[in-house]
């Protein structure tokens, strides 16, 4: 008989805004409708995500907060963990990001753990899949292009494709203009991710000016803002450039995009890009490690080659002015969104902890 689990603990090494902790969020509501008894243990005390924030207030999960790991605090957030697997006796240990892997395999039956990777920069592959090996727990990847990565560099691991609810309704365009002060008349690109060198968002700049009349709406702050700034100021494209920071709308506004965009160096597999094809809107981005090896370029999204502007700037403006190419894009992102569904995902989770369990 398979068993599923009835608690389960899911593990952020820190909090934040970024696509992980938000998946972690959906993943913690669709364990709990499950039946689930789900807690959620994050280090520091930066804001979550509306999607963990919502599961917390409707009392579906239960958060604990830990010592930042940063620096020499990693030993505190080990001790706190290991503290709080002896309080609630998960029965599962889920931790997120390939650094809590060790960690979690010191204070936890590592049987019954699973590790999930989010993602990791190429070069730095090799080296913590060799790490992580050593430590005998299960790994999974987001993303299939990350999977065979990971197996390539000899970790064995499993599959765990990202899903996403339902979208949310649009914000209203005019709101959202009056809001951020731009002309609603204009084409909106938006650009959901950190302002970090992963992210490249000075490529997205440099794009934006190269495409007459666009204005490019970044929702995510990070060490590259000024540097953003700058760039867009020497490019005298201030007023086509609004950088609004993290906002818990995010989903709304993607929905009220003409493009979403991605400017990414690498990925796993990003929930954003999920997010836009729910939302019926073309997506732009670069050809980069997870997000090449799942999207197919000029059916489910315009690709081009990560650091290009150029090259970047001309499929924004394709996605932009060939209608016939938006429908097709928007036609293929429905299908995508229907094979990357929360549901589906939370199932592929609990047959993960079940294999678990029957060890």
């Amino acid at each position: 008989m398979t068993m599923s689990p009835r608690r389960v603990l899911l593990v952020l090494s820190e909090a934040g805004t970024g696509g992980m902790q938000a998946m972690v969020g959906v993943l913690a509501g669709g364990l709990a409708d499950a039946g689930v008894e789900v807690h959620l243990a994050a280090g520091g005390d930066a804001p979550m995500p509306a999607a963990v924030t919502e599961v917390v207030e409707r009392g579906a999960t239960v958060l604990h907060r830990l010592p930042s790991p940063r620096g020499a605090g990693l030993l505190q957030w080990t001790l706190g963990l290991r503290t709080l697997c002896r309080k609630i006796r998960p029965e599962i240990v889920h931790g997120h990001g390939l650094r809590t892997a060790w960690p979690i395999a010191i204070v936890a039956d590592r049987r019954r753990v699973l590790v999930t990777c989010h993602g990791l920069p190429p070069d730095d592959l090799e080296r913590s899949a060799r790490l992580v090996r050593r430590s005998r727990i299960t790994v999974a990847a987001v993303g299939p292009g990350l999977a065979d990565a990971l197996r390539r560099a000899g970790l064995d691991c499993w599959l765990i494709e990202n899903g996403v609810p339902d979208a949310p309704l649009a914000t209203d365009r005019d709101l959202l203009a009056t809001s951020l002060g731009i002309d609603p008349s204009t084409p909106l690109v938006v650009q959901a991710a950190r302002l970090s060198p992963q992210k490249d968002p000075l490529t997205a700049v440099a794009a934006i000016a190269a495409v007459p009349g666009a204005t490019l709406l970044l929702l995510g702050g990070g060490v590259l803002e000024e540097d953003v700034a700058g760039l867009a100021r020497s490019l005298e494209v201030t007023d086509r450039v609004v950088i609004a920071g993290w906002s818990p709308e995010a989903r709304s506004i993607l929905g009220a995009a003409d493009v979403v965009l991605l400017s990414s160096l690498w990925e796993g597999q990003p929930l954003v890009l999920v997010e836009a094809a729910a939302a019926g809107v073309p997506i732009v981005a670069t050809d980069c490690p997870g997000v090449g090896d799942w999207l197919v370029d000029g059916v489910e999204a315009l690709l081009s080659p990560s650091g290009d502007p150029a090259a970047l700037a001309k499929n924004i403006g394709r996605a932009l002015d060939d209608h016939v190419l938006r429908d097709k894009l928007i036609g293929a992102g429905a299908l995508l969104a229907e094979r990357h569904t929360a549901a589906s995902m939370v199932d592929r989770h609990i047959d993960c902890y079940q294999a678990l369990l029957a060890r």
